[in-house]
């Protein structure tokens, strides 16, 4: 284990390491090489961390296991009970309930990375899995060495390999009925697929690691190339850069914005991606809805990915009886309206959203023109158009669109602005 966490740079000699110990043999051989590890020097402080996630009427004594393991090992030990809830995605739930714990007790013991017990065994049986479901590259790179405070020293090493290395030192180590249930699919691929498999190629569990390895040696790179399309947290791109790149690279810039506009890498399935995709070659605009009440908009030579535009103001016409600030029902922000050096218009005001029929003669300017016609030519998004807010005058004629900061004849001295949102 040593010669691979210095090839892969998972330690320095006084980092503080937290070992997530469940009492299987991953686990148990991870706390005792890493126990290794502090004897020579080559880690700081060892603490670990027992979650049980109380699915099993005996998983107390899991707990108990690892005390004992812990103070043969001389390791402080947490232990921590976690709720799942009962629904389908059990395992997923327990993920999710065990690395929330993890964290937060390296928090407590002030650990520097969290250790987990993950073998060549799983990386195996996880590219399998993602391979019966359609991942690409970045899918089928499997589980990475390390990703954040997570540290995994025993991927190089085979569940083989782990018995083995707990047998020569008199370890013993609990065995979790669950992992034998044929209830989940994990639990088929390791007991029916990956022995046939390394019947057919005895090196198949090597190999599948190896491929993992390689294909996210290529995912960086092209996560590299689309970085230079899409900057972190650029919700917006130019169409053309996308088109011009490969395939594989515009999938990535779509995942980019999706990250940057969702807050999140969750949600956006292949399907989605498929369908922005599509957007770009139409040669008319498009939009296509994403979850969490996003969309994918495609105008005048621009993806953009954000939350639908705003609405109209969900009430009638806002009346503007005197300079000052008017609330705008369904709107987060206040209009301001005031008057500067010079004539301002004759008040009362109207503030409401674009009507068929509108023209606009901005300020200065010449003639005027359908308002719908002077939008497209400011390269206005139509998701955006019937949400701007109108300042008209008496005469109907529009003399402020404080969204755009334009201003038509007749405004005068006055002076729009949305504050606040």
């Amino acid at each position: 284990m040593l010669a691979a966490a210095r090839r892969r740079r998972l330690f320095a000699r006084d980092v503080r390491v937290l070992a997530a110990v469940s009492g299987g043999p991953d686990s148990t051989a991870l706390l005792s090489a890493l126990a290794a590890l502090r004897q020579a020097g080559e880690i700081g402080a060892l603490m670990a961390c027992h979650v049980d996630h109380q699915l099993r009427p005996d998983s107390a004594l899991d707990g108990a296991f690892c005390e004992e393991l812990c103070r043969r090992l001389d390791v402080s030990l947490e232990r921590v009970a976690v709720t799942v809830p009962a629904a389908s995605g059990v395992q997923a739930a327990a993920r999710r309930a065990r690395y929330a714990a993890l964290f937060a007790a390296a928090e407590r013991a002030g650990a520097d990375v969290i250790a987990t017990g993950h073998t060549r065994s799983d990386q195996a049986e996880t590219v399998l899995l993602r391979l019966l479901r359609g991942a690409g590259a970045r899918g089928l790179g499997g589980i990475p060495a390390r990703r954040g405070r997570i540290v995994r020293p025993l991927l190089d090493r085979s569940r083989r390999e782990v018995i083995a290395y707990l047998t020569d030192r008199g370890l013993a180590w609990r065995k979790d009925p669950s992992n034998a249930s044929p209830r989940y699919l994990r639990n088929r691929v390791r007991a029916e697929i990956l022995p046939a498999l390394v019947a057919l190629a005895p090196s198949a569990e090597a190999h599948l690691a190896r491929a993992a390895e390689l294909l996210r040696e290529d995912d960086r790179a092209l996560e590299r190339i689309s970085a230079r399309i899409v900057p972190r947290g650029a919700t917006e791109v130019e169409v053309a850069r996308l088109l011009a790149a490969p395939l594989a690279v515009r999938r990535r810039a779509v995942f980019r914005l999706w990250r940057a506009a969702a807050g999140t890498r969750r949600g956006l399935t292949a399907g989605h991606v498929t369908s922005v995709l599509a957007l770009l070659r139409r040669s008319r605009p498009g939009r296509v809805a994403l979850p969490g009440r996003l969309e994918a908009r495609v105008a005048y030579g621009r993806l953009e990915l954000g939350l639908p535009a705003v609405p109209p103001i969900a009430s009638a016409d806002v009346e503007v009886p005197r300079p000052g600030r008017y609330a705008l029902p369904g709107r987060p922000e206040v209009l301001e309206i005031a008057c500067g050096v010079g004539e301002p218009p004759e008040f009362p005001l109207l503030v409401r959203t674009r009507r068929e029929g509108d023209r606009f003669r901005p300020e200065p300017g010449r003639g005027g023109k359908k308002l719908k016609a002077w939008l497209i030519d400011r390269k206005v998004p139509r998701a955006r158009r019937d949400g701007l807010l109108l300042v008209v005058d008496a005469l109907g004629r529009i003399v402020a669109i404080p969204e755009l900061g334009a201003r038509g004849t007749g405004a005068g001295a006055l002076e729009a602005r949305l504050v606040g949102g």
